[in-house]
């Protein structure tokens, strides 16, 4: 072969045709091309890379617009000064992917970060909780309530009691958990009298039971309420002046042990009427309390919800650590005002026990707007919005989270898995939760269906999926 110009293509004159071909730029030609579009080359602008975020924490997804890696931990973007509540909003249309997202962001890559996971389980999947396979996962069992056969939390437990407050008496923090059950059984709040007398049976309780070498419960409140010790009178010259006597202190607390009964003998028993159950191991890195079995709305419910947070409370404040609380189906705590009370009032004192609350719902109009429960969505520093099917729940969201208007439809037309991501007061982004293997398997609620095998692996052993 022979060039334009009739010479010979001599192997001199081929590598100066080379290296001027190279500086022309016509070498790159020869190589192999990559294919690629502006959407999936955005991760590579320089400006998008230079403004992106911190990494914090497991990743979540990706980003839709740039391609970029999304991260969501609640404590990390806390300590990055990216949000100042640490507490967690996911809401959803159903099959949307919000459970999906908190069992792997906010459960099982928690546990394996070694912070603490409580999950309030409420789904019911066959006879039993949707975290099981989670837990199991985590090396967890869960914790069961059930009138029979299920778990009991003792109100007067030992490790409900910040003695360095209370002068050595351990009565502080068990005392709002038994007033709340009383009040709870008079469906009333206590007047002065009752409120005294229970009190008084609360410590008449504690030192017969160290008499008699064991942890106190319930039974002996009751039985204190019925029989008051000889200085349950409020002051000496009462009794020697005779203006209160014993039998004036049994009268104050009678109604009150009388309506206690329902938790020993009533249809409220096996939940707290004796010591806790030896199945709750508070050091646990993942505890679910499993309620599906409590009929909704029932007062067991209402009761259970409340003392898990209660107790968890007063054990975490003399123990703090980066810990979450996981409230799955959380419209039903709207409709149990006392519940709702407590459970805000725990995660105010978030930050200062370590603590993010993440609150599953489906749509904001299940809450009320003056409800308790409706101030844990307004105090999230971090928000998922999954698809919101009907425009009047789409609307509402935007308005409570100040999102673009012009997101009102793709609300409507979220794919599964995909969710507009609000973080403090950055812009909103839309998002693909990411999951592996075993997470999908682990989120699968179809297995009944399609017969699909449980994977073999157990994240507390720290193997890889």
């Amino acid at each position: 072969m022979t060039a334009q110009t009739g010479g010979p293509a001599t192997p001199k004159r081929r590598e100066r045709r080379g290296r001027l071909r190279h500086a022309l730029g016509r070498a790159e030609l020869a190589e192999e091309t990559i294919f690629t579009s502006t959407r999936q080359a955005a991760a590579l602008n320089p400006a998008v890379v230079a403004t992106h975020p911190a990494l914090a924490g497991p990743i979540t997804g990706v980003d839709l617009a740039t391609g970029q890696p999304v991260t969501t931990d609640p404590h990390a973007l806390y300590e990055q000064g990216r949000v100042t509540s640490p507490n967690v909003l996911v809401l959803g249309d159903i099959s949307s992917g919000k459970s999906s997202l908190v069992k792997t962001q906010y459960c099982v890559r928690q546990v394996a970060c070694g912070k603490q996971v409580v999950v309030l389980d409420r789904k019911n999947q066959q006879g039993r909780g949707e975290y099981e396979r989670a837990a199991a996962e985590c090396g967890a069992t869960p914790v069961r309530f059930a009138r029979t056969g299920g778990t009991a939390i003792n109100l007067l437990d030992p490790r409900i009691s910040t003695t360095s407050e209370s002068g050595g008496n351990g009565r502080v923090g068990q005392d709002r958990l038994l007033l709340m059950v009383a009040e709870h059984a008079h469906e009333r709040n206590l007047s002065p009298r009752q409120r005294y007398a229970l009190r008084t049976a609360h410590r008449t309780a504690l030192e017969r039971a160290r008499g008699d070498g064991r942890v106190a419960t319930l039974h002996d409140v009751i039985t204190a309420l019925y029989d008051p010790a000889e200085d349950a009178i409020p002051r000496p010259h009462l009794r020697t002046e005779g203006v209160v006597s014993r039998r004036d202190v049994i009268g104050w607390g009678l109604d009150l042990a009388l309506d206690l009964e329902r938790f020993v003998n009533g249809d409220l028993s096996g939940l707290i009427d004796r010591e806790t159950s030896t199945d709750l191991d508070l050091d646990a890195r993942l505890i679910v309390f499993d309620t599906s079995a409590l009929p909704e709305d029932s007062p067991a419910l209402s009761l259970v919800m409340a003392l898990v947070a209660t107790f968890l409370s007063a054990v975490w404040a003399q123990h703090p650590g980066r810990r979450l609380i996981v409230l799955e189906e959380g419209y039903h705590t709207a409709r149990l005002e006392k519940v709702a009370g407590v459970l805000r009032s725990l995660a105010k004192r978030g930050r200062g026990i370590g603590l993010s609350f993440v609150t599953v719902v489906h749509h904001l109009s299940d809450i009320r707007e003056d409800s308790d429960a409706m101030s844990l969505v307004r105090e999230a520093g971090i928000v998922h919005v999954y698809r919101q099917s009907r425009e009047d729940d789409a609307a509402q969201v935007l308005r409570q989270f100040r999102l673009p208007d012009t997101l009102n439809r793709q609300l409507a037309a979220l794919a599964q898995g995909v969710h507009i991501l609000r973080i403090g007061a950055e812009p909103a982004r839309m998002v693909q939760h990411l999951r592996t293997r075993l997470e999908t398997a682990i989120t699968d609620t179809d297995q009944a269906m399609t017969g699909r095998p449980r994977p073999q692996h157990n994240l507390s052993t720290g193997a890889a999926p």
